[in-house]
């Protein structure tokens, strides 16, 4: 699994990854299209990372980002006897895990979102990851501490720092203005010294 600690330390920082998401409420508006076809069991995301992974190890395993309620961190995956993919690229690739069951995209959801997002030439920025949870979920926020990324419920404290929004629920109206969101605190991460720390 040394790779996928090598395919996460490659992913964008989150200022990139912002800055190249050009055309957004078109490609919004066209991958809530698509993800309606699959009960919207599934969100759109802006991949980034939040820290450097090892990706080796005396036991040459390397680590994995897992999320385990609000906390994500790196997991050395000899401590990580099950865990399940969260957050796939365009390509299907998994990036982010978490200790939930979760279910893997079906192939042809794969094949209509990567080609979507290659026609765009957003294919290196955006991504799927898996709804867990209610449908009146509230918004949240996640930033970085370390190598740990957390995440809350936003408060109106929060919006003052001007988030950047990183994933996008559509089961819930408008895929622009009545998204279930997920921000990044960019006070915190928008440098990516913070929130691509070591």
């Amino acid at each position: 699994m040394a790779e996928v600690a090598s395919l996460y330390n490659s992913l964008p920082t989150l200022g990139e990854a912002d800055e190249q998401f050009v055309n957004r409420e078109a490609m919004l508006r066209a991958l809530a299209t698509l993800l309606a076809q699959y009960e919207y069991a599934f969100g759109l995301c802006l991949v980034h990372a939040h820290c450097k992974l090892s990706d080796t190890t005396e036991l040459a395993e390397g680590e994995i980002m897992l999320a385990a309620g609000n906390v994500s961190q790196p997991k050395l995956m000899e401590h990580t006897p099950t865990y399940y993919p969260e957050r796939w690229l365009s390509t299907g690739e998994p990036y982010e895990f978490t200790v939930r069951r979760t279910e893997k995209p079906p192939t042809e959801l794969i094949e209509e979102f990567q080609r979507i997002v290659r026609d765009a030439k957003l294919q290196d920025i955006l991504g799927l990851y898996h709804i867990d949870g209610e449908k009146d979920a509230p918004a949240i926020i996640e930033w970085t501490e370390g190598r740990n990324n957390l995440t809350r419920e936003i408060t109106d404290d929060d919006k003052t720092g001007e988030p950047i929004q990183t994933a996008w629920d559509f089961g819930r109206g408008d895929p622009v203005t009545m998204s279930c969101t997920i921000y990044c605190d960019q006070r915190t991460t928008r440098g990516s010294s913070v929130h691509k720390g070591i």
